[in-house]
């Protein structure tokens, strides 16, 4: 197992729902150039880090891989808050989709969203969104 296959089993459900949006979000994930923090433009950042790597596990043919995903959603200040939930709401989904797909046999990445914290939301100051 890789990381590179575990945070594309999360990655790539969370890029789909927000590319699904009218007008589609841009996504940008760890490592990957980002729009600057003065752009007036909407779009998601995302980072997924790993906590305790492997358990002890019953049996030796799988790794039990914890981790947490962070979506931070900024969108222009005074357009109100309802397109900041509508993003949340297709990751949320996203999340909830990941979690109803049943394992398929002999697969290499079996992906699952625990516990989601917030939304909570920030307007900082000094930069145009929420």
């Amino acid at each position: 197992m890789n990381y590179q296959s575990i945070r594309a089993a999360y990655e790539v459900p969370i890029a789909t729902a927000c590319a699904a949006l009218s007008p589609a979000v841009p996504v940008f994930f760890d490592n990957l150039a980002a729009s600057t923090l003065t752009s007036t433009s909407e779009y998601v950042m995302v980072n997924i880090t790993f906590g305790l790597t492997t358990e002890v596990a019953l049996k030796a043919d799988f790794d039990y891989i914890r981790g947490a995903i962070v979506c931070r959603v900024h969108t222009p200040k005074g357009k109100g808050s309802v397109r900041n939930q509508t993003i949340v709401a297709a990751i949320t989904g996203a999340f909830q989709t990941l979690n109803a797909t049943p394992r398929a046999a002999g697969a290499g990445v079996y992906a699952r969203v625990n516990q989601i914290d917030g939304p909570t939301f920030d307007a900082p100051v000094d930069l145009p969104h929420y």
